[in-house]
């Protein structure tokens, strides 16, 4: 499969980042008009689905076959597991620390990739690492450790949506060998649809459930299904055909920005000085995982 280039890769991640930043502020106003949040994450995939799956087949650049291999379906089940932790999580935190907490995934990737593509990790890389854990401390707290008990939840369950995604990029980076961006991508979709239709059956079989959904959640529904899921997850897929994972999960620390201008400035958030702090800390550990040890590039694109 021919590789994409370095440059385009980066600039297709960057717009995949710009766009997944936009959805954190979008789930969190979305909550606002459904009856439960699990119901409305598979509304927002099943649109997805639809919408890839009518374009990837009309342009033949889709084969059912790849739905045949175990790990294509892993791949989604880890996706889904990590929006529904996202989503539930979204309840009890701000979209903001969401987008922060999630995306301390950089440093998981680093890790990851040290046993999965025996990636060396330098004390830069290491230091790097150290501080993030500081600084996720710092925005969990986020007040000087004074916790309020039903947010410490909220964040811990979207620190762990990070760690689920870092395993997300890499069960993707290893397939990209085997089958396209449009192919991984549009199946990925399809597949944590498919899941996610478990946790939606159990709630509807186990009865009490709110299913309703009003007229601005579609709003939100159909933004974050067809921008946020369809468009975002292709650039994303293509852009990593083209660099390796522990760069894509840096580079999409750029949704930090995104997510928390318009959090702060439509959904009227703010980050006290602490979680402020802890917030520099994320960025600074992920500069330092980054660019820590440049000797291990050429071992990184020889995976790519």
């Amino acid at each position: 499969m021919d590789r994409r280039g370095r440059s385009s890769a980066i600039m297709l991640t960057v717009f995949a980042s710009l766009i997944w930043g936009t959805s954190f502020p979008a789930v969190k106003w979305g909550l606002d008009y459904v009856g439960n949040d699990v119901f409305f994450l598979w509304l927002r995939f099943v649109v997805a689905a639809v919408v890839t799956l009518s374009i990837v087949l009309w342009l033949k650049r889709f084969s059912f076959s790849v739905l045949r291999r175990p790990i294509v379906w892993l791949i989604g089940g880890v996706n889904a597991a990590a929006f529904v932790t996202q989503y539930v999580g979204l309840n009890y935190t701000t979209a903001s620390k969401t987008a922060l907490l999630v995306d301390i995934n950089v440093v998981a990737v680093a890790i990851i990739s040290y046993f999965v593509f025996s990636e060396r990790i330098g004390w830069k890389k290491a230091f790097g690492i150290a501080l993030g854990i500081a600084g996720v401390v710092l925005i969990t707290g986020d007040g000087g450790f004074s916790f309020d008990r039903s947010e410490f939840i909220g964040d811990l369950l979207v620190y762990g949506c990070g760690w689920l995604w870092a395993f997300f990029i890499i069960l993707n980076k290893k397939m990209l060998a085997h089958y396209s961006a449009v192919e991984l991508s549009s199946s990925a979709i399809v597949t944590s649809a498919v899941w996610l239709l478990i946790p939606v059956t159990y709630l509807y079989l186990a009865g009490g459930t709110n299913f309703t959904v009003e007229a601005p959640a579609w709003v939100a529904i159909i933004y974050l299904g067809v921008v946020c899921t369809s468009v975002a997850i292709l650039l994303w897929a293509m852009g990593l055909e083209g660099v390796s994972a522990t760069s894509s999960a840096t580079i999409m620390l750029l949704e930090i920005v995104t997510a928390l201008v318009i959090s702060m400035s439509l959904l009227e958030e703010s980050l006290r000085p602490i979680a402020a702090i802890g917030a520099a800390l994320v960025l600074v550990s992920v500069y330092l995982v980054a660019s820590g040890d440049k000797r291990r590039k050429s071992t990184t694109m020889a995976h790519t």
